[in-house]
């Protein structure tokens, strides 16, 4: 049996297509991967002071620091070092600082990073709240703290630590998640004369 005069040109010609390919993809030319990096800023301020309205005009929260950045397409803001003043219901003043702090853009959720310090005002009798972690996520408009890293909270007359917490800043009830240990003082009498 013969093979029809055109199958070797055939071959040869796939044989040529198949090398010229081969050649083609060893020895091209990558195209440089285009550089990406975070995009700059919006804005930024620097030394600034800024209060945070709530959707009735209230306001939702303040805060001030040494420096405040914007993400142009997300609206996220970064803040570092800042301290934070959080009104609650009854007219007292939570603040907060920490290392930075991030703010989603409609300014409900703030997650404060590193060194995390949140004190209650004070409260006639009762005294000061104080809470310390390396995270902890507040959300202004509901009065609401929560955390998963372990937290130490200091009252007047305990001091308390557990991993998580959940915490209502307007009934100053909170819940310790896990791994909860305590320390209390006993009230010191005074003698009756």
């Amino acid at each position: 049996m013969r093979l029809p005069r055109w199958v070797p040109g055939a071959l040869l010609l796939v044989a040529a297509a198949t090398s010229s390919l081969a050649l083609w993809w060893l020895y091209r030319q990558d195209e440089p991967e285009p550089l990406t990096g975070p995009p700059r800023s919006d804005y930024f301020l620097s030394d600034f002071d800024l209060v945070a309205l709530d959707s009735g005009g209230k306001e939702s929260f303040h805060v001030t620091g040494p420096y405040l950045s914007r993400h142009p397409y997300l609206g996220t803001i970064e803040i570092e070092q800042p301290r934070f003043a959080l009104p609650d219901s009854r007219e007292g003043t939570w603040l907060a600082r920490a290392d930075r702090a991030w703010v989603d853009a409609g300014g409900t959720e703030l997650r404060l990073i590193g060194a995390v310090a949140l004190d209650s005002p004070p409260e006639g009798g009762s005294g000061e709240l104080a809470f310390r972690s390396e995270r902890l996520d507040v959300f202004p408009r509901e009065r609401k703290v929560q955390s998963d890293a372990v937290v130490t909270l200091t009252s007047r007359d305990s001091i308390l630590r557990g991993r998580g917490l959940r915490a209502d800043l307007d009934t100053r009830r909170f819940q310790l998640l896990d791994e909860v240990t305590g320390h209390y003082a006993s009230p010191v009498s005074t003698p009756r004369r």
